[in-house]
């Protein structure tokens, strides 16, 4: 990699000589010019490395998905960030573009790029491609029409002002994509060798994976485009490459059980830890992610044996804040459920949305009710854990630090998910094999098999996912439970959890503009306090990619304006 310095002190050095110019040649100044301790090319392994990790790697974006995402699927309410953005439906550009930013910038500029430069390597350019997609479809179904077919291209073909794309067109392209790379992949001798995800570089479980997200995607333009939705369901279907039908073809990226390291590792691409555990856990004991009512309340009433793997109560004044460490991350669940359903308790305290910890206040019990407690202030006296609130803190239900550790797995696609989407797909009527309660069934205990296979909780027992199938059978609304269940599964990974939602509308959720507001405490500047449906584009894109911006503000349904409550195209009510 070139080194090109262009000195003014060598300048002024040259100068200072009588006043006569050395004269050095172009290729000596080349030569001096180059650092021959880095490559000059970046090998297009390490590319797809980069992307793949980037996707729930990078800590700079994850503040979008911790501020926003996650509030508005209702999974996580109580701490600051969640509750000043989402449950206050504030708009800000820093919050909402970081997604933009981090994927355009990192992740398709490196694919893009590796791309162009795997012609003769079919089995690493398909492998590339196919992320390429993933994660354009995350830009599209958080913020609508977007660049794709021109984003990454500078350097390539000299696009710096890329156009948008119709979100219609764009899901046909990722289709069209990934017809050829599931019939590419696997033609060459070349392997995979930046593959870090489950998939191992094997190209017939990158078909099955593939052939997976075109039944997402497919069943993702339903009910706009049913037609060609059900085409490419049935294609996917019916591949000879297969899809995941089991747990042993899942896809997810796999992290390393190393320190959290923020927005400093982000800022040096070190995605090798789990950034979106890292943002959830938050970054001082004040902010751990708590448990929003709505998610709390389905697990509680349908008596789901994941509402106390998921949902944890802790004192942490003394945690770790290099990773979630199990020692000063005190589990007193436990001893505050017993309290809670005691006659001097008031049952559990989710926070609702909208609200802070701190809101619809929760007095701590005094400190022998809760054993742990109590002996751990007089064992640390200094430790605050009765202190600045801690132990009112304690008494809101939190997310397991179990699901936050740096080596937690990215969700990509599950054997659980394809069962939810078969569901539904017969539900409509389409050519898939089996039942609808046979896919619902199997979609709920390969759920809950997942939470053991790749968390390190407490098992679910194979009696307790029985018990709780045979007492949440379908409902006369068999749509609403399929996709209730596929919410719960898609708790750790938000974008799919809010497309997810949005296109099928359930579960649903509370309005948030019915619900009080805190103008003491968050900031409140919308009228309109329902809960949006896209996010806004980056404000830079408005001042340095002008025309294409202002071209997409025009089209339906934004007609002029950037507006988060208008529905983008597949999201059709």
């Amino acid at each position: 990699m070139k080194k090109i310095i262009y000195s003014i002190a060598f300048t002024l050095l040259s100068l200072s000589f009588g006043g006569t110019m050395v004269s050095c040649s172009d290729s000596h100044l080349e030569d001096i010019n180059t650092d021959k301790t880095k490559a000059s090319t970046i090998n297009p392994n390490a590319q797809l490395t980069t992307g793949l990790l980037q996707t729930y790697g990078d800590f700079g974006m994850m503040d979008t998905y911790r501020s926003y995402i996650t509030g508005f699927t209702q999974h996580f309410m109580g701490g600051w960030n969640v509750a000043n953005y989402a449950g206050s439906v504030h708009a800000d550009n820093d919050q909402m573009r970081l997604v933009w930013d981090e994927i355009y910038n990192v992740g398709i500029k490196n694919l893009v790029d590796a791309i162009s430069k795997t012609g003769d390597k079919p089995n690493v350019n398909a492998a590339l491609r196919i992320h390429r997609v993933y994660l354009i479809d995350i830009l599209t179904d958080i913020y609508g029409d977007v660049p794709c077919t021109e984003a990454g291209m500078g350097y390539i073909k000299g696009i710096s002002m890329p156009k948008y794309d119709k979100q219609e067109d764009i899901y046909n392209w990722m289709f069209a994509e990934l017809d050829t790379c599931i019939d590419q992949i696997g033609t060459g001798t070349d392997n995979i060798t930046g593959d870090v995800t489950s998939l191992k570089g094997d190209a017939a479980k990158w078909k099955r994976y593939a052939n997976s997200l075109r039944m997402r995607y497919a069943m993702r333009i339903s009910d706009v485009a049913p037609e060609i939705a059900q085409k490419e369901f049935e294609k996917a279907v019916q591949s000879p490459a297969g899809y995941i039908a089991s747990a042993d073809d899942d896809a997810y990226i796999k992290y390393i059980d190393g320190p959290f390291t923020l927005y400093d590792g982000a800022q040096a691409l070190d995605f090798r830890v789990n950034a979106l555990g890292e943002a959830l856990y938050g970054q001082d004991p004040t902010s751990p992610t708590m448990i929003c009512a709505t998610f709390f309340n389905q697990m509680r009433d349908t008596q789901d044996p994941r509402l106390y793997r998921i949902c944890r109560h802790y004192l942490n004044t003394k945690r770790s804040q290099v990773k979630p460490d199990e020692e000063w991350n005190v589990d007193v669940t436990d001893e505050v459920v017993t309290y809670e359903n005691s006659s001097e308790g008031e049952g559990p305290h989710p926070c609702v949305v909208g609200t802070a910890w701190w809101h619809n206040w929760v007095s701590a019990p005094a400190n022998e009710k809760i054993p742990t407690l109590n002996r751990l202030v007089k064992q640390y006296p200094d430790a605050g854990f009765d202190q600045s609130n801690f132990n009112a803190r304690m008494m809101r239900p939190m997310l397991s630090i179990k699901l936050e550790k740096p080596d937690c797995p990215g969700i990509l696609m599950t054997s659980a998910e394809v069962e939810f989407l078969l569901a539904e797909a017969k539900l409509k009527g389409w050519n898939v094999p089996g039942d609808v309660k046979t896919h619902y069934e199997a979609g709920i205990r390969a759920s809950m098999q997942m939470l053991n296979n790749y968390y390190d909780i407490n098992k679910i027992t194979d009696q307790e996912i029985a018990d709780f199938i045979a007492a949440n059978p379908l409902s006369d609304n068999p749509k609403r439970d399929i996709n209730t269940q596929a919410w719960i599964l898609h708790t750790l990974n938000p974008s799919e959890a809010w497309a997810n939602q949005r296109r099928s509308d359930y579960p649903e959720l509370v309005d948030r503009s019915t619900l009080p507001t805190y103008p003491n405490d968050f900031t409140y500047d919308d009228a309109d306090l329902h809960t949006p449906v896209r996010l806004m584009y980056p404000a830079l894109e408005a001042k340095y990619n002008t025309a294409n911006y202002q071209e997409t503000l025009s089209r339906a349904p934004l007609n002029g304006k950037d507006d988060w409550h208008k529905r983008i195209w597949w999201d059709v009510k």
